[in-house]
């Protein structure tokens, strides 16, 4: 798993170094141990439902609507947890945005296009490409541009909202809606915001996700003698105030068929 995963891990309460604060590792005392919000909601839902797949358990540490790692919080930057490379220099963004140009014109020069973005972050990095976009306008001046933005955070989405537009045309916000919000860029381009890849419409679309896949939610599966088995995560049953890994006896989902090899799958369970 992942360094940023491991992060978000900790404030659900397995094994892991956060910003210099030990959570559990199963060696402190009972009265150190911290019962985060989200490790009670973890042991409420398990306790409710039964033992969660790390799939399961990744998706509702990162983006629980209440508690998520991504919802409600800045991550990023130098106050942050960590910092991603358009956070560091606009190149990397402006090479990108010459790139979507250039593939643009090979493509055929297609009227109109969409700029997708998936986890746009504080939005920096579509705001680079956009700053190309402007000085090539004369290049794009007849193509149709609008960017569509696929973030669930609500924090975050305000921060992209403030880097590019600065809110100088009022937003529309609806939140029941499919696009919970919209409004236009700097440079006058159509921006939206949506929760889902399927919501954004169909058309000619460049796809952007920048450290975006290595968070996705992921199932984890160990050989064992008697075949593939699913990892599972569980409260811990030496400790009922931690989560841990269900060792391979205890494990109940046996997956006898999934066409996977030891070269692609792990062959131990590996700690989290």
């Amino acid at each position: 798993m992942n360094a940023l995963v491991r992060r978000c891990v900790a404030r659900a309460g397995l094994p892991c170094i956060w910003r210099g604060k030990c959570y559990s590792s199963g060696n402190e005392p009972a009265e150190s141990n911290r019962v985060t919000p989200m490790l009670r909601h973890l042991m409420y839902k398990i306790k409710s439902t039964g033992p969660i797949t790390v799939a399961e358990y990744m998706k509702e540490v990162l983006t629980n609507p209440a508690k998520g790692y991504y919802v409600h919080q800045d991550m990023l930057g130098e106050k942050g947890d960590f910092i991603t490379s358009p956070e560091i220099s606009q190149i990397f963004g402006e090479l990108l945005g010459v790139w979507f140009v250039s593939e643009w014109i090979a493509s055929g020069k297609s009227p109109a296009f969409q700029l997708v973005e998936l986890g746009p972050g504080r939005g920096t990095l579509t705001a680079d490409i956009l700053r190309v976009f402007s000085q090539l306008g004369s290049v794009l001046k007849t193509c149709d541009i609008s960017i569509h933005l696929v973030e669930v955070s609500q924090k975050l989405s305000e921060i992209q909202a403030l880097t590019l537009t600065e809110e100088k045309v009022p937003l529309e916000r609806d939140a029941e809606s499919l696009v919970y919000m919209k409004g236009v860029t700097k440079s006058g381009i159509p921006i939206s915001w949506y929760r889902d890849l399927k919501d954004v419409p169909e058309g000619y679309s460049l796809y952007l996700a920048h450290e975006f896949f290595d968070v996705l939610p992921v199932h984890k599966f160990q050989r064992t003698p008697h075949g593939w088995r699913e990892v599972f995560v569980d409260v811990d049953p030496q400790a009922s105030d931690k989560l841990s890994v269900m060792k391979e006896g205890n494990m109940w989902k046996y997956v006898p068929m999934l066409g996977l090899s030891s070269r692609n799958c792990p062959s131990a369970l590996h700690q989290l």
